[in-house]
């Protein structure tokens, strides 16, 4: 029982030290917020700052967005 307690902390420990590793600046993390609402504002009547997660696990990076919209504009699409 103490060997599965003990991989358990570890477990626990390893993902909080995964966790902690920044995988992307700050700064940089503000800069791609801020290109991403420029482009968005196009589309769409923002109601602030899109939010960003970004983690990495098994080689693999994920972007997680979330946006939130008053309203979609309208455009036309040239053909």
């Amino acid at each position: 029982m103490k060997i599965n307690g003990r991989t358990a902390d570890y477990q626990r420990v390893n993902e909080v030290i995964q966790a902690d590793k920044s995988v992307i600046s700050e700064g940089c993390k503000a800069l791609v917020l801020q290109d991403l609402a420029e482009k968005l504002e196009e589309y769409f009547d923002l109601t602030g700052l899109p939010q960003m997660d970004v983690y990495f696990q098994n080689g693999t990076y994920y972007v997680s967005l979330n946006v939130q919209a008053e309203r979609i504009k309208k455009f036309h699409v040239l053909k």
